[in-house]
């Protein structure tokens, strides 16, 4: 049996930074640009990597963290988000 895979999902700004200072972070820590990254926070929440081992996840959501972002670890084995009732 393979190992369940997680993704870390961005869900917005700690309190104790300006959002300003969280976002050139996140742009620094992910090499993007810091329109890329206010845009990401723009529009929380959403998932920024997938496919993930926990251990890697894990070290991922401490990174996110340390720069003063929020984020979840979701388990993929439990995403619903693509099933409708209809």
């Amino acid at each position: 049996m393979s190992e369940p895979l997680y993704k870390i999902v961005l869900t917005g700004y700690m309190a104790d930074k300006g959002e300003y200072y969280i976002e050139v972070g996140f742009a620094k820590l992910f090499k993007i640009s810091y329109e890329e990254a206010k845009e990401l926070f723009k529009n929380v929440p959403t998932t920024i990597k997938d496919g993930l081992p926990i251990d890697q996840a894990k070290q991922y959501k401490e990174e996110i963290e340390k720069i003063g972002a929020k984020c979840e670890i979701d388990d993929m084995r439990y995403d619903f988000s693509g099933l409708s009732i209809d």
